[in-house]
């Protein structure tokens, strides 16, 4: 039913830390780089657990009743979701060392 929703809301985080990481170093918007970094990371943890129990929702609704269920789906979407946590981690380092040289 859900579809690819929990693989868009997986990436959701890490394209707002892009956009508004980088609006936030060149200081085009009201947001601190500190404040949009932690908002990122809150809503990898809060959209992957949401993902996870949607593609759980569609597992289940896709059995049509048989008592069987692989869970090998949710493993790799909480995996996918535990490397874009990783990169999200590593672009905002990266992101706070592109904030350092330019105030320096």
């Amino acid at each position: 039913m859900y579809g690819i929703s929990p693989f868009i809301l997986i990436i959701l985080p890490l394209l707002f830390q892009l956009v508004y990481g980088r609006k936030s170093i060149g200081e085009s918007i009201s947001l601190k780089f500190g404040t949009v970094s932690l908002i990122s990371f809150i809503l990898q943890v809060v959209l992957s657990i949401t993902a996870c129990c949607i593609a759980s929702y569609n597992f289940t609704e896709s059995l049509e009743g048989r008592p069987y269920r692989c869970g090998m789906g949710i493993l790799g979407i909480i995996v996918l979701a535990f490397l874009l946590t990783i990169i999200l981690l590593i672009v905002i380092i990266v992101q706070y060392f592109i904030k350092r040289s330019y105030e320096k």
